[in-house]
Formats: structure tokens, sequence, C-alpha cells
């Protein structure tokens, strides 16, 4: 569940952008909903939001939803103060958030609304009104402290010590089984030997904590998960299968290594032809590390620099985010328990 600062910030961009004189926005928790009403209510001055319960059996029924909407501002007439009426009377617009234990069952859409005699403005009129279901449209910035950015960073940082302990272990067995990804890892500024790359990425973790860690992707990176971030972008998708054996060779996987495959959603968005079931299990797990870099890489600079991204949906965002921690947490476990 979203906190209820982010709900009301978006609850707040809702109403002003709203074109209607009424609308009503629905959301659904699984808390307390008298502790979220009171929370939100606090952050509405200045604002003429009404929120209220979801009372038993209401909004359930598509014919029944202007009457209910009706009742449910009668039943609030207390809270229409002087200032509330002054709110209004200035924005030409009121809002009513409906805080429910469930989603909303009837279809969004618009209900005509006859308002009370009493009503601030538009006294007795029959206004047409929608009850909108927003949880899932809330979006927040990509700075926003609903992203559990420490635990990103740990988990990279992690990851980060697990490949260079495995690289080192394999360089240590086979000295020459890093060379095809170093072929590709060492251009330009980046190492061009192995053991110049546990050497930086050493120092490197040496000089970080790990909620703080954020290696970025730029070429004069000393980390690994930097290089294998950037070697992964740059690749051309019909290479990328091969770019995940080189890094499979260097890291000194194969069939006997039985390390778990692993997946993610992102490995189906990027894959090129290849058939999941007909590739060898270390293989996808490489391919689904170096996409996992990539992409905690870019998230992690996105947050940094978070005013020149717009906001995205909260819901898909924080799972993203949530998600990614998943994945580098349980490909460095299983690097970690490699013999």
């Amino acid at each position: 569940m979203l906190s209820p600062s982010t709900i009301a910030q978006s609850l707040v961009r809702l109403h002003q952008e709203q074109t209607e004189k009424i609308e009503a926005f629905w959301i659904e928790t699984a808390g307390s909903r008298q502790q979220l009403k009171t929370e939100l209510c606090a952050c509405f001055s200045g604002h003429p939001i009404l929120v209220t319960l979801v009372e038993k059996d209401r909004f359930d029924d598509p014919n029944g939803v202007c009457d209910e909407l009706n009742l449910t501002i009668q039943e609030n007439k207390e809270w229409f103060t002087s200032d509330i009426r002054q709110l209004i009377a200035e924005q030409q617009k009121f809002s009513l958030v409906l805080v429910s234990k469930r989603p909303l069952a009837v279809p969004q859409m618009s209900s005509p609304v006859e308002l009370p005699d009493w009503f601030p403005q538009w006294p007795g009129q029959i206004l047409t009104a929608e009850v909108k279901s927003v949880l899932s449209s809330i979006t927040l910035s990509l700075a926003s402290l609903e992203i559990p950015a420490a635990a990103i960073n740990g988990a990279l940082f992690d990851l980060e010590r697990e490949l260079c302990r495995r690289l080192q272990l394999t360089a240590h067995a086979t000295p020459t089984a890093a060379n095809e990804l170093m072929a590709v890892v060492g251009t330009g500024l980046a190492p061009t030997t192995v053991s110049a790359l546990i050497a930086s990425s050493t120092q490197g973790l040496q000089n970080r904590s790990s909620a703080e860690f954020r290696p970025g992707g730029s070429i004069e990176s000393g980390f690994i998960v930097s290089h294998l971030a950037r070697v992964w972008r740059d690749c051309h998708p019909a290479q990328r299968q091969a770019l995940a054996a080189h890094a499979s060779k260097a890291l000194g996987l194969s069939p006997v290594t039985q390390v778990p495959a692993q997946y993610s959603l992102t490995s189906l968005l990027t894959r090129g032809k290849e058939k999941f079931p007909s590739i060898a299990a270390h293989l996808t797990f490489s391919r689904t590390l170096l996409g996992t870099v990539s992409d905690v890489v870019q998230f992690v600079n996105g947050i940094h620099h978070a005013d020149e991204f717009p906001h995205f949906p909260a819901a898909l965002t924080i799972t993203f985010a949530k998600d990614l921690v998943r994945s580098c947490s349980t490909a460095a476990s299983a690097l970690a328990q490699l013999p």
C-alpha cells in the first residue's frame, strides 16, 4: 500500500486537473480505513476534498450510484464549513474521496447527481459525476521515498562483491576463462584484463557503503556491474546470447555447476528468438544477470536525476524496484553458494 502522503499528493493533482464540477475518487486499502481517512484529511488543507468511508452495500449497483453519491454528501453536511464553502466557491469544483476495503465493483461511468438545496454551489442542480478507482493510476517521482533506493543499492553492492569473488576464483583456476568477455569489456578507458577489473572492483568496494552504492554505467567506472551493464546495453539483441555465454564462462558456470536458471520479466522483453526451455540454466542465469544489472544501473541513475524524468505509475514503479532487489539478491546468493 502506498503511503497516505503519496496518495494525497496524487489526489490533489487529480482534483486540480478535473474539469467537471464534481469528481469522486475510489481508494481501496487493506489497512485501517479510519486511519487512512484521518491521514488523508490532514493533507487536504486548502482543498475542497471530502474524505469519507464507504458504507456497507454501497456502490455495488450501477443503478444506485447517483443516489448513493447524493446520500454520501447529505450525510457529511457538517463538513461543509464556511471555509470549505469558500474554497468551493473560489475553485468552482469539489472532490469526494471514497475509502473502501474492496475494489470498486461498478463500472466507472458518469452518473447524474442531484445536489441538496444547502450545497455551497449549484444548490438543487443535477450535475454529472463519475466514481473513479484511482489507486492504479497514482504516479510518483523516481525520487519518491516510496521507492526502496537503499535496498536496491545494497542488493547491487552484494552482487558486485559476489561477482568480484567469483571472477577471481575462476581466473585463478582458469586464467583464460574471461578472455572473450574482456575482449568486449576492455575498450577505451575500461579495464582490459580480468585482473585489472577485479582489482578496481576490490578497491572500489572498500570505499563504499552498501546503502550508498551507486556504480553508474560509464566506461570509466571501476565496478564490474557497471561494465556488464554497459556492454549489455550496447550489445545488438542478436548477439546477447553470445555475450551471456562469455559472461557465463568468465564466472566459471557450466551445466555441472547447477546454478538456478532465474527469470525476470525484462529477460522476456529483451530476448531474441531464443526459447527459454531449450537454453541451459547457466546461460539463462547469466543472461538474466546481465539484463538485471543494466536495469538496476539505469534505475539508480534515474533516481539521482529524477527531475529529468516524468512521473511513472506508482504500483508499477515500486513493484519493479522491489523485483530488481529480488533479482540482484537471488543472483548474489546463487553465486555465493557455488563451490
